[in-house]
């Protein structure tokens, strides 16, 4: 400042902060016509002037990655397969017009915006056409051969990626190119061994309800074609040399191997896998309960190699190295000893990222920190939301498939949180200091920055919380009420102890001197652990909550990101998107009757408003998924409705009184046909179930994927008479009249199948009234219609067909059957009773299970 400013003379220190024109006063004394136009006019300049300040502060860049995902989304939300040369078209077209149009600067941002979404979008068509995943087409049980790709340690085994050289099992048409199989045991092969192994393989599943996560474009995009498990130990093979690309990673294997040895070596319990999941990027082993301990306490993002692992050990390694060469005055002065800092900060992250396994999560976390380190490279900010924005778009232009996976989602989240809160707090302060009172030294300080310390690590949580619990809430139904209690506790241990002896017990391994840094190691994650039991003991089972739908999280992020990235008055507009986002959460949509891909399972809601499992062998993956997404707390088995099973299936009763059933044998067909409101089979249902109710069979599931259905108004109660449910389920245009049979009198209404129990007494009525009633039609004496489990059953004529468990090698149907499957005519039925959402669109996309549309089904 020179001499001659008047502020100096005066004391002033800082310029007068700028005074805000009102700027929507209008005169008095005008027409109302003429004064809203003049307010209309007048909030638009102010607009104007406010966007054109964001864009001098740099804030237009951040929406560019935006538009870019956006982009991704629309294609990933597109009914039908789009063409690559219609959206790479799309995208030239709009850059041309950019440029053409770049003096006229409203249109210009408005088309370059356009021109991101739509190069987002040609980016991730590229990469689904360039990854072409070839994918089994159905479940199998075979030899693979292969080379061992990856390895990861799992609960009482391992985990192989296998790069397939062969696959030898009946009726395969497509051979993956990767699988990946469970096999049991304490060791197996190393990577880039070739091995066989007896696998039961299946393609990735798709979405277990409609709108869930999708596994199977989850295995497309990571290049696996298949998921299974083996029976026994893989075997060694000779298969000559690895690829390429395996035997680069064999010598990174090593590594990560000894690195593993060393921490079983130097650890035991819970810590060891702790320790190898914060290292090398591996937690398998971790036991169910410490596990649930983490992601109920919020503590779960400890055990992914992320951001926070890859900030602590590059910080430690730049603050090491800087304050080391300070040291040296001759190098301090005259030396960029901070860029130095910076280079050995990277040269540690890049090695970090390479003994972790290469993830997703860590080459994510890598290319967010490298930015920031070549940012004080060049001389600029290394946090700021311009350089967090430019890794999101890196990230996207490299995995454009990442916008719609959580780990994506929660740590861009957390970020944009963090940065956009403490840019507020520093601009606050700021425009508005405060004056010190007096500085204080030594131990006088000491509660002022504990407090602070304290204050600091609370509002850390708080705000990444704030952006990652909606997205925790959509992928995993819960969150962790507590997490500001055990972060606030647990995180000076990891920072402090954890992260940094672990990096010095690397360090420290080519000389044998790792004991003692582990030794710290094994203090800090003991306290962490603890920490995590004693909050989820206080948290108990509060956390969950039903998933809420698809607009409820896009209202939310978009006021979150408005918010976040504009930093004039008007974010604050944001507030009243992500408020609708929350209200409209409350009320997700709670379907009443779910089915399972695989037509082997359903979750009927009860009238106390829970669900009940109905299966005769019931899956407990998609049972936990299932009462997961409804916020329901209850055990898998303890949902599963008591009886209603027998050999032939099973049936569940609607709130309504209606009756559903499950038909898992042929025989079923007669009895649930004519009963039911709603017959749900894996098998090829017969055309003649069509005439009387609403069915849901292999075809339909085939095209459909897994269902969420809700009843339209009131269906009309099983209970009654036969003559009255054979004319309810005949329909409108069916003149076949129903044959009535004496079993069919002697009980009113459909009694649910109960294993291990006979009903007497309805017997001996029904024999009764069938002897009364005379000789019956001959359809009616070949079938029981209410099949008791405590009585001897006859064998069916079915039992030869498509009785696998798993639909692998089934026998073609007899000709009738196949006849009317081929020939069954759309259900009359199912779209009326039922409202319904489906997991699959009728057009299918390259991850999905290939599917060809009928025409007689148009």
């Amino acid at each position: 400042m020179a001499e001659s400013d008047p502020r100096e003379e005066e004391g002033i220190s800082d310029e007068p902060a700028p005074v805000r024109a009102r700027r929507f006063l209008v005169p008095a004394g005008i027409p109302p016509g003429f004064r809203a136009a003049v307010a209309l006019d007048r909030f638009w300049l102010g607009a104007g002037a406010w966007l054109e300040r964001e864009i001098e502060a740099g804030r237009g860049f951040p929406w560019l990655p935006v538009a870019f995902g956006i982009g991704a989304l629309i294609y990933f939300a597109l009914p039908s397969e789009p063409s690559i040369v219609a959206l790479a078209g799309l995208a030239v077209l709009l850059w041309g017009l950019a440029v053409a149009r770049r003096h006229r600067t409203a249109s210009v941002r408005l088309l370059i915006v356009l021109a991101m979404a739509a190069t987002g979008a040609s980016a991730i068509k590229l990469r689904t056409d360039t990854l072409a995943t070839r994918v089994l087409e159905r479940q199998v049980t075979g030899t693979v051969t292969g080379w061992v790709e990856e390895r990861k340690a799992r609960r009482g085994g391992y985990r192989l990626t296998i790069r397939v050289a062969g696959i030898d099992a009946r009726r395969v048409t497509v051979i993956p190119q990767r699988v990946t199989v469970t096999v049991r045991g304490k060791s197996a092969p190393a990577v880039g061994d070739g091995i066989q192994v007896l696998a039961r393989l299946r393609p990735a599943s798709g979405p277990v309800l409609p709108g869930g996560y999708d596994f199977a474009r989850d295995s497309y995009y990571r290049g696996i074609g298949a998921t299974g498990f083996g029976y026994g130990a893989a075997q060694s093979a000779e298969l000559g040399r690895a690829p390429l690309s395996i035997r680069l990673r064999q010598s990174l294997e090593a590594v990560r191997e000894a690195i593993r040895a060393r921490i079983v070596a130097n650890l035991d319990g819970e810590s060891r896998y702790i320790a190898s999941a914060l290292i090398i990027g591996d937690a398998g082993g971790l036991s169910e309960t410490t596990e649930d301990d983490l992601r109920l306490s919020g503590l779960a993002h400890v055990l992914s190699v992320s951001g926070l692992h890859m900030v602590l050990v590059t910080g430690v390694v730049f603050w090491s190295v800087r304050a080391g060469l300070a040291l040296i005055p001759s190098l301090a002065l005259r030396r960029p000893i901070k860029k130095w800092a910076a280079i050995a900060a990277l040269l540690v992250s890049g090695f970090y990222l390479l003994i972790s396994g290469l993830d997703v999560a860590a080459q994510r976390s890598f290319i967010m920190t490298s930015i920031a380190f070549l940012a004080i490279l060049l001389d600029r900010r290394a946090i700021s939301m311009r350089n967090v924005a430019l890794a999101g778009l890196v990230v996207l232009a490299i995995t454009p498939e990442s916008i719609l996976s959580a780990s994506f989602q929660m740590s861009f989240a957390a970020t944009i949180a963090l940065v956009a809160g403490f840019e507020m707090l520093a601009d606050r302060r700021r425009n508005n200091p405060v004056p010190r009172l007096g500085a204080r030294s030594g131990a006088a300080a000491l509660p002022r920055r504990a407090f602070l310390f304290v204050a600091g690590m609370a509002l850390t949580s708080l705000l990444g919380g704030l952006g990652t619990t909606p997205f925790a809430l959509y992928h995993f139904q819960r969150m962790a009420p507590l997490s500001i209690l055990a972060n606030v506790a647990a995180m000076p241990l990891t920072d402090f102890l954890i992260m940094p002896f672990a990096l010095l017990s690397v360090l420290a391994m080519p000389f044998g001197l790792e004991a003692l840094p582990f030794a710290v190691v094994h203090w800090g994650i003991d306290g962490m652990l603890g920490v995590s039991a004693t909050v989820a003991r206080w948290s108990g089972q509060s956390g969950g909550a039903a998933m809420p739908g698809v607009a409820a999280l896009l209202l939310f992020v978009g006021g979150f990101v408005w918010l976040a990235l504009w930093r004039e008055r008007w974010r604050l507009l944001g507030v009243v998107p992500m408020l609708a986002g929350i209200a409209l959460a409350l009320f997700p949509a709670r379907p009443d009757l779910l089915v399972s891909a695989d037509g082997r399972q359903m979750a009927i809601r009860g009238g106390d408003g829970l669900y009940r499992i109905v299966a005769r062998k019931p899956d407990r993956f998609v049972s936990d998924i299932w009462l997961r997404s409804d916020g329901d707390e209850r055990d898998a088995k303890a949902a599963l409705q008591a009886g209603g099973c027998d050999a032939a299936g099973c049936v569940g009763r609607m709130p309504d009184g209606s009756w559903v059933a499950l038909a898992l044998d042929r025989a079923a067909f007669e009895e649930d046909c004519r009963r039911a409101m709603l017959v749900v089979t894996p098998l090829a249902a017969p055309e003649t179930c069509l005439r009387h109710t609403a069915v849901i069979d292999r075809g339909t599931l085939e095209r459909s994927g897994s269902l969420a259905m809700w009843p339209r108004g009131t269906v009309a109660s099983s209970e009654g008479s036969a003559e009255g449910l054979a004319s309810e389920r005949a329909g409108p245009k069916s003149t076949e009249a129903q044959p009535k049979t004496a079993v069919a009198e002697a009980s009113s209404s459909m009694e649910p199948r109960r294993a291990g129990t006979s009903s007497e007494s309805a017997v001996e009525q029904a024999v009764k009234a069938a002897a009364s009633a005379g000789p019956e039609p001959a359809a009616a004496r070949q079938v029981t219609v209410i099949p008791d489990a405590g009585l001897p059953m006859e064998p069916s004529r079915y039992n030869l067909v498509e009785r696998n468990a798993e639909d692998e090698d089934v026998l073609p149907p007899e000709p009738s059957a196949t006849a009317e499957s081929q020939t069954a005519p759309p259900d009359p039925w199912l779209g009326r009773r039922f409202e319904i959402r489906t997991a699959y669109a009728p057009v299918r996309r390259p991850w999905m299970p290939p599917y060809e549309d009928d025409p007689a089904d148009q």
